[in-house]
Protein backbone atom coordinates (compact mmCIF):
# COMPACT_ATOMS: atom_id res chain seq x y z
CA UNK A 1 0.00 0.00 0.00
CA UNK A 2 1.38 3.34 -1.01
CA UNK A 3 2.11 5.95 1.87
CA UNK A 4 -0.66 8.59 0.62
CA UNK A 5 -2.37 10.71 3.00
CA UNK A 6 -5.16 11.44 0.80
CA UNK A 7 -5.59 7.78 -0.55
CA UNK A 8 -5.47 6.13 2.55
CA UNK A 9 -7.92 8.17 4.46
CA UNK A 10 -9.69 9.13 1.43
CA UNK A 11 -13.26 8.37 3.05
CA UNK A 12 -13.18 10.78 5.34
CA UNK A 13 -11.61 13.38 2.54
CA UNK A 14 -14.46 12.78 0.50
CA UNK A 15 -16.73 13.41 3.91
CA UNK A 16 -15.12 16.17 5.19
CA UNK A 17 -15.28 17.99 1.52
CA UNK A 18 -19.52 17.16 1.36
CA UNK A 19 -20.05 18.70 4.77
CA UNK A 20 -17.83 21.53 4.22
CA UNK A 21 -15.50 20.55 6.72
CA UNK A 22 -11.96 19.91 4.88
CA UNK A 23 -9.29 22.13 6.05
CA UNK A 24 -8.19 23.20 2.46
CA UNK A 25 -11.50 24.24 2.16
CA UNK A 26 -11.56 28.15 1.63
CA UNK A 27 -14.14 30.04 3.55
CA UNK A 28 -15.62 32.22 0.78
CA UNK A 29 -19.07 33.05 -0.10
CA UNK A 30 -19.42 29.72 -2.05
CA UNK A 31 -18.27 27.99 1.59
CA UNK A 32 -20.97 30.33 3.24
CA UNK A 33 -24.21 29.77 1.58
CA UNK A 34 -22.86 25.63 1.21
CA UNK A 35 -22.87 26.19 5.22
CA UNK A 36 -26.06 28.15 5.16
CA UNK A 37 -28.33 25.89 4.01
CA UNK A 38 -26.74 22.55 5.05
CA UNK A 39 -26.77 23.18 8.49
CA UNK A 40 -29.53 25.66 8.42
CA UNK A 41 -32.30 22.78 7.22
CA UNK A 42 -30.68 20.86 10.09
CA UNK A 43 -31.61 24.00 12.19
CA UNK A 44 -35.53 23.49 11.71
CA UNK A 45 -35.35 19.41 12.23
CA UNK A 46 -33.38 20.11 15.55
CA UNK A 47 -36.17 22.60 15.95
CA UNK A 48 -39.01 20.16 15.06
CA UNK A 49 -37.67 17.66 17.27
CA UNK A 50 -37.43 20.34 20.26
CA UNK A 51 -41.39 21.02 19.55
CA UNK A 52 -42.33 17.60 19.63
CA UNK A 53 -41.07 17.07 22.79
CA UNK A 54 -42.62 19.84 24.25
CA UNK A 55 -45.80 19.74 22.82
CA UNK A 56 -46.73 16.26 22.62
CA UNK A 57 -44.26 14.11 24.36
CA UNK A 58 -44.38 16.02 27.92
CA UNK A 59 -48.10 16.73 27.73
CA UNK A 60 -48.91 12.60 26.94
CA UNK A 61 -46.25 11.51 29.12
CA UNK A 62 -44.30 9.89 27.02
CA UNK A 63 -41.00 9.10 27.72
CA UNK A 64 -39.60 6.70 24.89
CA UNK A 65 -40.81 9.01 22.38
CA UNK A 66 -39.37 11.78 24.52
CA UNK A 67 -36.05 10.09 24.94
CA UNK A 68 -35.60 9.22 21.21
CA UNK A 69 -36.34 13.04 19.91
CA UNK A 70 -33.51 14.12 22.87
CA UNK A 71 -30.91 11.90 21.28
CA UNK A 72 -31.84 13.12 17.43
CA UNK A 73 -31.60 16.73 19.24
CA UNK A 74 -28.77 16.14 21.01
CA UNK A 75 -27.17 14.69 17.73
CA UNK A 76 -27.44 18.65 16.50
CA UNK A 77 -25.48 19.88 19.38
CA UNK A 78 -22.59 17.55 18.62
CA UNK A 79 -22.37 17.78 14.83
CA UNK A 80 -22.62 21.55 15.50
CA UNK A 81 -19.48 21.24 17.85
CA UNK A 82 -17.76 18.72 16.06
CA UNK A 83 -17.99 22.02 12.81
CA UNK A 84 -17.28 24.36 15.43
CA UNK A 85 -14.12 22.86 15.87
CA UNK A 86 -12.92 21.61 12.74
CA UNK A 87 -13.15 25.83 11.77
CA UNK A 88 -11.66 27.04 14.86
CA UNK A 89 -8.52 24.98 14.33
CA UNK A 90 -8.10 24.59 10.70
CA UNK A 91 -4.72 26.32 10.44
CA UNK A 92 -3.35 24.03 13.45
CA UNK A 93 -5.23 20.56 12.01
CA UNK A 94 -4.42 21.82 8.58
CA UNK A 95 -0.48 21.64 9.89
CA UNK A 96 -0.82 18.16 11.51
CA UNK A 97 -1.82 16.94 7.85
CA UNK A 98 0.93 18.54 6.47
CA UNK A 99 2.97 16.97 8.74
CA UNK A 100 1.94 13.90 7.90
CA UNK A 101 1.98 13.74 4.32
CA UNK A 102 6.04 14.93 4.69
CA UNK A 103 6.77 12.03 7.16
CA UNK A 104 4.89 9.53 4.82
CA UNK A 105 7.02 10.89 2.29
CA UNK A 106 10.09 10.44 4.46
CA UNK A 107 9.18 7.12 5.41
CA UNK A 108 10.48 6.36 1.76
CA UNK A 109 13.95 6.56 2.69
CA UNK A 110 13.68 4.82 6.32
CA UNK A 111 14.62 1.52 6.58
CA UNK A 112 11.94 -1.79 5.63
CA UNK A 113 11.15 -2.04 9.43
CA UNK A 114 10.42 1.88 10.02
CA UNK A 115 8.13 1.52 6.63
CA UNK A 116 6.44 -1.42 7.64
CA UNK A 117 5.58 0.49 11.05
CA UNK A 118 4.57 3.47 9.87
CA UNK A 119 2.19 1.38 7.31
CA UNK A 120 1.19 -0.71 9.47
CA UNK A 121 -0.46 2.35 12.09
CA UNK A 122 -1.82 3.83 8.43
CA UNK A 123 -3.59 0.78 8.38
CA UNK A 124 -5.16 1.14 11.71
CA UNK A 125 -6.33 4.69 11.04
CA UNK A 126 -7.90 3.71 7.50
CA UNK A 127 -9.51 0.26 9.00
CA UNK A 128 -11.43 3.25 11.56
CA UNK A 129 -12.17 5.26 8.87
CA UNK A 130 -13.77 2.19 7.07
CA UNK A 131 -15.52 1.52 10.42
CA UNK A 132 -17.21 4.99 11.55
CA UNK A 133 -18.33 4.85 7.34
CA UNK A 134 -19.93 1.38 7.65
CA UNK A 135 -21.25 2.33 11.55
CA UNK A 136 -23.48 5.46 10.06
CA UNK A 137 -24.37 3.89 6.75
CA UNK A 138 -26.08 1.23 9.12
CA UNK A 139 -27.55 3.54 11.09
CA UNK A 140 -29.01 5.75 8.19
CA UNK A 141 -30.70 1.93 6.62
CA UNK A 142 -32.05 0.75 9.68
CA UNK A 143 -34.02 4.35 9.70
CA UNK A 144 -34.96 3.96 5.66
CA UNK A 145 -35.78 0.17 5.82
CA UNK A 146 -38.05 0.69 8.83
CA UNK A 147 -40.17 2.77 6.47
CA UNK A 148 -40.59 0.66 3.78
CA UNK A 149 -41.33 -2.79 5.98
CA UNK A 150 -43.67 -0.65 7.79
CA UNK A 151 -45.48 1.02 4.68
CA UNK A 152 -45.54 -2.23 3.14
CA UNK A 153 -47.23 -3.98 6.94
CA UNK A 154 -49.98 -1.49 6.51
CA UNK A 155 -50.83 -2.53 2.88
CA UNK A 156 -50.85 -5.91 4.45
CA UNK A 157 -53.22 -4.96 7.10
CA UNK A 158 -55.11 -3.09 4.71
CA UNK A 159 -54.62 0.49 5.88
CA UNK A 160 -51.92 1.34 3.19
CA UNK A 161 -50.08 4.36 4.09
CA UNK A 162 -46.36 5.47 2.89
CA UNK A 163 -44.34 6.06 6.92
CA UNK A 164 -42.15 8.68 6.70
CA UNK A 165 -38.07 7.96 7.00
CA UNK A 166 -38.37 9.27 10.75
CA UNK A 167 -42.38 10.18 12.36
CA UNK A 168 -42.38 13.29 13.79
CA UNK A 169 -45.39 15.99 13.84
CA UNK A 170 -45.42 19.38 12.29
CA UNK A 171 -47.13 22.30 13.10
CA UNK A 172 -50.81 23.03 12.75
CA UNK A 173 -50.25 24.68 9.40
CA UNK A 174 -48.32 22.23 7.90
CA UNK A 175 -50.14 19.03 9.56
CA UNK A 176 -53.46 19.43 7.99
CA UNK A 177 -51.68 19.11 4.78
CA UNK A 178 -49.12 15.87 6.13
CA UNK A 179 -50.73 13.44 3.46
CA UNK A 180 -49.95 16.19 0.17
CA UNK A 181 -47.29 14.42 -1.87
CA UNK A 182 -44.89 17.51 -2.20
CA UNK A 183 -44.86 18.10 1.66
CA UNK A 184 -44.91 14.35 2.43
CA UNK A 185 -41.56 14.36 -0.12
CA UNK A 186 -40.26 17.72 1.74
CA UNK A 187 -40.42 16.16 4.88
CA UNK A 188 -39.12 12.71 4.00
CA UNK A 189 -36.08 14.10 2.11
CA UNK A 190 -35.12 17.08 5.41
CA UNK A 191 -35.42 13.87 7.70
CA UNK A 192 -33.19 12.02 5.69
CA UNK A 193 -30.99 14.54 4.99
CA UNK A 194 -30.34 15.23 8.76
CA UNK A 195 -29.52 11.87 8.80
CA UNK A 196 -26.72 11.51 6.23
CA UNK A 197 -25.23 15.12 7.00
CA UNK A 198 -24.82 13.94 10.46
CA UNK A 199 -23.17 10.65 9.15
CA UNK A 200 -20.92 12.56 6.91
CA UNK A 201 -19.78 14.41 9.79
CA UNK A 202 -19.23 11.54 11.98
CA UNK A 203 -17.21 9.91 9.47
CA UNK A 204 -15.15 13.41 8.47
CA UNK A 205 -14.76 14.55 12.25
CA UNK A 206 -14.61 11.54 14.88
CA UNK A 207 -11.73 9.06 12.81
CA UNK A 208 -9.46 12.61 12.65
CA UNK A 209 -7.74 12.26 16.46
CA UNK A 210 -7.17 8.70 16.42
CA UNK A 211 -5.33 9.00 12.57
CA UNK A 212 -3.01 11.56 14.28
CA UNK A 213 -3.03 9.63 16.99
CA UNK A 214 -2.03 5.97 15.79
CA UNK A 215 0.82 7.87 13.62
CA UNK A 216 1.82 9.15 16.85
CA UNK A 217 2.32 5.77 18.19
CA UNK A 218 4.55 4.88 14.85
CA UNK A 219 6.57 7.84 15.42
CA UNK A 220 7.24 6.76 19.36
CA UNK A 221 7.62 2.56 18.09
CA UNK A 222 10.39 3.95 15.39
CA UNK A 223 12.47 5.87 18.04
CA UNK A 224 11.90 2.45 20.38
CA UNK A 225 13.44 0.45 17.69
CA UNK A 226 16.10 3.29 17.54
CA UNK A 227 17.27 2.87 21.18
CA UNK A 228 16.66 -0.92 21.47
CA UNK A 229 20.48 -1.91 21.88
CA UNK A 230 21.67 1.16 21.37
CA UNK A 231 25.13 0.85 23.52
CA UNK A 232 26.21 -1.84 21.23
CA UNK A 233 27.84 0.44 19.42
CA UNK A 234 30.45 2.04 19.32
CA UNK A 235 30.62 5.71 21.61
CA UNK A 236 30.73 7.76 18.42
CA UNK A 237 27.28 5.69 17.26
CA UNK A 238 25.83 6.07 20.00
CA UNK A 239 26.40 9.80 20.47
CA UNK A 240 24.84 10.41 16.80
CA UNK A 241 21.80 8.02 17.45
CA UNK A 242 21.27 9.47 21.34
CA UNK A 243 21.27 12.85 19.35
CA UNK A 244 18.84 11.82 16.86
CA UNK A 245 16.53 10.00 19.46
CA UNK A 246 16.35 13.43 21.42
CA UNK A 247 15.30 15.23 18.80
CA UNK A 248 12.61 12.74 17.78
CA UNK A 249 11.03 12.83 21.35
CA UNK A 250 11.04 16.70 20.86
CA UNK A 251 9.21 16.71 17.65
CA UNK A 252 7.04 13.62 18.97
CA UNK A 253 6.41 15.83 22.55
CA UNK A 254 5.80 19.03 20.34
CA UNK A 255 3.29 17.04 17.68
CA UNK A 256 1.24 15.30 20.42
CA UNK A 257 0.74 19.01 21.86
CA UNK A 258 -0.87 20.64 19.26
CA UNK A 259 -3.38 17.34 18.89
CA UNK A 260 -3.60 18.10 22.47
CA UNK A 261 -4.48 21.94 21.37
CA UNK A 262 -7.03 21.04 18.30
CA UNK A 263 -9.06 18.19 20.32
CA UNK A 264 -9.02 19.14 23.99
CA UNK A 265 -12.09 20.68 24.52
CA UNK A 266 -13.89 18.59 21.96
CA UNK A 267 -12.92 14.97 23.84
CA UNK A 268 -14.16 16.74 26.74
CA UNK A 269 -17.68 17.46 25.39
CA UNK A 270 -17.84 13.97 23.46
CA UNK A 271 -17.29 11.87 26.90
CA UNK A 272 -20.01 13.69 28.62
CA UNK A 273 -22.33 13.78 25.56
CA UNK A 274 -21.56 9.80 25.66
CA UNK A 275 -22.43 9.75 29.49
CA UNK A 276 -25.86 11.20 29.06
CA UNK A 277 -26.63 9.89 24.99
CA UNK A 278 -26.03 6.61 25.67
CA UNK A 279 -28.31 5.72 29.04
CA UNK A 280 -31.19 7.80 27.61
CA UNK A 281 -31.30 5.90 24.56
CA UNK A 282 -31.18 2.65 25.93
CA UNK A 283 -33.65 3.53 28.41
CA UNK A 284 -35.65 4.67 25.38
CA UNK A 285 -35.45 1.19 23.44
CA UNK A 286 -36.58 -0.68 26.37
CA UNK A 287 -39.36 1.57 26.99
CA UNK A 288 -40.52 1.08 23.61
CA UNK A 289 -39.65 -2.87 24.04
CA UNK A 290 -41.50 -2.96 27.42
CA UNK A 291 -44.87 -1.47 25.14
CA UNK A 292 -44.41 -4.34 22.50
CA UNK A 293 -42.61 -1.59 20.21
CA UNK A 294 -39.34 -2.22 18.43
CA UNK A 295 -37.05 0.64 16.85
CA UNK A 296 -34.13 -1.20 15.49
CA UNK A 297 -33.02 2.08 14.04
CA UNK A 298 -31.59 3.44 17.74
CA UNK A 299 -29.57 0.10 17.78
CA UNK A 300 -27.04 2.31 16.21
CA UNK A 301 -27.20 4.76 18.22
CA UNK A 302 -26.76 3.11 21.27
CA UNK A 303 -23.14 1.18 19.33
CA UNK A 304 -22.65 5.17 17.78
CA UNK A 305 -22.61 6.84 21.30
CA UNK A 306 -20.17 3.60 22.72
CA UNK A 307 -18.04 4.64 19.95
CA UNK A 308 -17.61 8.20 20.02
CA UNK A 309 -16.59 7.40 24.10
CA UNK A 310 -14.50 4.87 23.33
CA UNK A 311 -12.41 6.02 20.29
CA UNK A 312 -10.53 8.85 21.71
CA UNK A 313 -10.29 6.78 24.80
CA UNK A 314 -8.96 3.89 23.27
CA UNK A 315 -6.11 5.29 21.43
CA UNK A 316 -4.84 8.19 23.48
CA UNK A 317 -4.02 4.95 25.98
CA UNK A 318 -2.74 3.14 23.39
CA UNK A 319 -0.13 6.25 22.77
CA UNK A 320 0.06 6.30 26.56
CA UNK A 321 1.68 2.79 26.13
CA UNK A 322 3.89 3.22 23.42
CA UNK A 323 4.95 6.59 25.42
CA UNK A 324 5.74 3.78 28.40
CA UNK A 325 7.24 1.12 26.51
CA UNK A 326 9.77 3.93 25.20
CA UNK A 327 10.91 4.63 28.23
CA UNK A 328 11.69 1.03 29.53
CA UNK A 329 13.54 0.27 26.43
CA UNK A 330 15.35 3.56 27.33
CA UNK A 331 16.15 2.37 30.52
CA UNK A 332 17.19 -1.22 29.19
CA UNK A 333 19.08 0.13 26.57
CA UNK A 334 22.75 -1.16 28.37
CA UNK A 335 23.45 2.21 29.25
CA UNK A 336 25.43 1.35 32.55
CA UNK A 337 28.45 -0.43 30.13
CA UNK A 338 29.55 2.54 29.46
CA UNK A 339 31.01 5.63 31.61
CA UNK A 340 30.57 8.56 29.52
CA UNK A 341 29.73 11.28 31.61
CA UNK A 342 27.66 13.31 29.23
CA UNK A 343 26.12 10.38 27.81
CA UNK A 344 24.77 9.59 31.24
CA UNK A 345 23.17 13.06 32.25
CA UNK A 346 21.20 12.82 28.66
CA UNK A 347 19.89 9.47 29.12
CA UNK A 348 18.94 10.67 32.86
CA UNK A 349 16.81 13.58 31.46
CA UNK A 350 15.17 11.64 28.73
CA UNK A 351 14.02 8.96 31.63
CA UNK A 352 12.71 12.22 33.84
CA UNK A 353 10.99 13.54 30.67
CA UNK A 354 9.49 10.09 29.85
CA UNK A 355 8.01 9.86 33.30
CA UNK A 356 5.23 11.60 32.19
CA UNK A 357 4.16 9.99 29.10
CA UNK A 358 2.60 11.15 25.88
CA UNK A 359 -1.14 11.56 25.98
CA UNK A 360 -4.00 13.29 25.07
CA UNK A 361 -6.00 15.56 27.96
CA UNK A 362 -9.30 16.96 28.82
CA UNK A 363 -9.59 20.15 30.48
CA UNK A 364 -9.61 18.12 33.72
CA UNK A 365 -8.12 14.56 32.97
CA UNK A 366 -6.37 12.14 30.82
CA UNK A 367 -8.03 10.79 28.02
CA UNK A 368 -7.22 7.09 28.38
CA UNK A 369 -9.22 3.54 29.33
CA UNK A 370 -9.59 4.98 32.73
CA UNK A 371 -11.14 7.74 32.13
CA UNK A 372 -13.73 5.89 30.13
CA UNK A 373 -14.58 3.49 32.91
CA UNK A 374 -15.47 6.99 34.85
CA UNK A 375 -17.89 7.77 31.86
CA UNK A 376 -19.47 4.32 32.02
CA UNK A 377 -20.04 4.48 35.40
CA UNK A 378 -21.69 8.00 34.88
CA UNK A 379 -24.30 6.53 32.54
CA UNK A 380 -24.86 3.51 34.31
CA UNK A 381 -26.07 5.83 37.02
CA UNK A 382 -27.98 8.17 34.96
CA UNK A 383 -29.40 4.60 33.61
CA UNK A 384 -30.81 3.80 36.81
CA UNK A 385 -31.86 7.04 37.89
CA UNK A 386 -34.25 7.39 34.62
CA UNK A 387 -35.84 3.60 35.94
CA UNK A 388 -36.18 4.68 39.26
CA UNK A 389 -38.07 8.31 38.42
CA UNK A 390 -39.78 6.79 35.19
CA UNK A 391 -40.68 3.31 36.53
Amino acid sequence: MELNFDKIFKIAIISQKFSGTYPYTKRDKKWATHFILMHGELTIICMLFIYNIIEFDLKAADYSQMCRNMCLSFVYLVITLLYINMLYYQSKLKMLIETMKAEYELAKTMSEEEQNVILEYAKKGRWLCRAWAILTTCGMAQFFLKSIVCTIYSAIQGNFRIVQYYEVICPEVIERHRNNPVIFITLYFCTFFYSLYTSALYTSVLPLGPIFLLHGCAKLEIVRLNIKNLFDNDDYVVQERLKKTVLQMQDIYCYSHEINECFQILYEFLLKATSLVLPITIFAVIQALGRGQFIPEFFAFIFGAFMVGTTPCYYSNMLMEKSEDVRMTLYSCGWETRFDLNTRKCIILMLCRALRPVSIRTIFRSVSLTTLTDVFQQAYALFNLLNAVWN
